[in-house]
């Protein structure tokens, strides 16, 4: 929200005009603290350092530096600055500079003839124009444009928050995606060494034609997985990269292992999140923007008071216009007062008060949206934890029957469908673990967006 500071303030000095001040709140009966579970703390100030990944910090960095869709936000903030400028530009009189010729001939003045005389003229000096801002029609379409600086300024934030989300998002995928691919590289390797034994066996008589067509199938399953994970693995290397600004050539390599998210869940009271949230700001400043459009269209139905001046020197002579025994000056007022233009005045007010509904309901809305994620995401964090907290219990149950089932299996006292049904359910076991791993920390970087916290303390 820093960013074009500097060049806000110009515009509020120079034009004589300030943004509208705020809207009023949306008529939601808010709780005093959020109903799924969550620590009334203030939300933390660098969430990034939450999700202990060194290497993350100086990934968002470098998508903040070169992403072109935040470049893209970044420019319609300058322009939006631009149009601010332009509206109070309104507010001030303007002022031009002219040189006029004329060269007339006059063959008769009155009832006799001129015999064709030929008059010259010339006009040197400036022009000034002011419309009065007697009702404040112009200061009001001022503050709307400033309105939507403000609207641009929240919808930057808005887009650097979610850039470093999804940086962050795409690098633990990127993780998991690796953590997955090894796991199916273990798995196929395990299933081709079974096979190995099984055909050695079948030839020696040792085993059934069933156990070995059964691994064969396993084995085979098992690398159709494995190529499935190393593409999964190389579209999240090319995501990352796109997002980081980089040509996607897929060489990006983390090599880490997921971390662990702290326990506490700082959340805040719903009361904060309207002034913290970036969307919701934005949605409250569009809806303070239409409605001083809508007092400027209702000011469109008043008088509107104009003067005019011009200063300079006229003469029939070129070489005249330098001498001020030939100044010349002229001061006028105009008072115009719409009396009939077909309703298009009343209609553009009954327009401008229809997209002020709008920005009310949308601002509504974007609220009660705001709110349903941070109690979703808040709710979906007990529910993972607890999913995850019972996978690790199967995975490790899964692993100690698959060395059982081994062990049985070499004394005598079970057949091997028994280890192959092992083996496949402690791999579907360590796989879903880590799916879940990677989804609480998905669903804790979605909580950090949906409250609006600063990823940096820069930020």
């Amino acid at each position: 929200m820093k960013y074009f500071a500097h060049s806000l303030l110009i515009l509020l000095l120079a034009g004589c005009a300030s943004a509208p001040t705020p809207s009023e709140a949306p008529d939601i009966n808010l709780p005093t603290a959020w109903t799924a579970a969550a620590s009334n703390q203030d939300i933390p100030q660098n969430w990034l350092k939450d999700l202990n990944a060194p290497k993350l910090e100086a990934l968002v960095e470098e998508a903040m530096q070169h992403n072109a869709d935040l470049q893209r936000v970044t420019a319609v903030l300058g322009q939006s600055i631009a149009e601010a400028r332009i509206a109070g530009a309104d507010l001030m009189p303007s002022a031009n500079l002219g040189l006029d010729a004329a060269r007339q001939k006059i063959s008769t003045f009155g009832p006799s003839s001129t015999g064709g005389v030929i008059f010259e003229n010339y006009n040197l000096g400036p022009n000034l124009s002011w419309e009065i801002d007697l009702w404040g029609r112009l200061r009001n379409l001022t503050s709307a444009a400033l309105a939507r600086v403000e609207v641009s300024q929240a919808e930057l934030y808005a887009a650097r928050l979610s850039l470093a989300a999804q940086v962050a998002k795409s690098w633990f995928n990127l993780v998991e995606a690796e953590q997955q691919v090894a796991e199916a590289g273990r798995t196929a390797e395990a299933y081709q060494e079974n096979l190995k034994t099984l055909e050695s066996r079948f030839k020696r008589g040792l085993a059934e034609g069933l156990d070995l067509r059964r691994t064969r199938t396993l084995a085979a399953s098992a690398k159709a997985d494995l190529a499935t994970r190393r593409r999964a693995l190389d579209a999240a290397r090319r995501n990352l990269e796109v997002l980081l600004g980089r040509y996607p050539e897929g060489d990006i390599d983390p090599k880490r292992a997921l971390p662990t998210l702290p326990e506490t869940i700082p959340a805040g009271i719903p009361a904060d999140l309207i002034q913290r949230r970036p969307d919701l700001v934005a949605a409250e400043r569009q809806l303070a923007a239409v409605d001083q459009e809508l007092r400027a269209r209702k000011k469109d139905l008043l008088p509107k008071i104009s003067l005019t001046a011009s200063t300079g020197r006229s003469s029939q002579a070129f070489n005249n216009l330098l001498d001020s025994d030939f100044s010349v000056w002229s001061l006028a007022g105009n008072l115009s007062q719409p009396i009939f233009q077909g309703g298009r005045i009343l209609a553009n007010v009954d327009r401008s008060a229809s997209i002020k509904e709008q920005a009310r309901a949308a601002y509504l809305n974007t609220a009660l949206q705001a709110f349903l994620e941070v109690e979703t995401t808040l709710a979906a964090e007990a529910y993972l934890r607890n999913e995850y907290a019972h996978l690790k219990t199967a995975a490790d149950e899964a692993n100690a029957a698959e060395e059982l089932a081994w062990d049985r299996y070499r004394k005598g006292t079970s057949d091997f469908l028994n280890v192959l049904d092992s083996q496949r359910t402690a791999a579907t076991a360590r796989a879903r673990l880590i799916r879940v791993e990677n989804l609480l920390l998905q669903n804790r970087i979605d909580l950090y967006l949906a409250l609006g916290g600063p990823f940096t303390t820069e930020s």
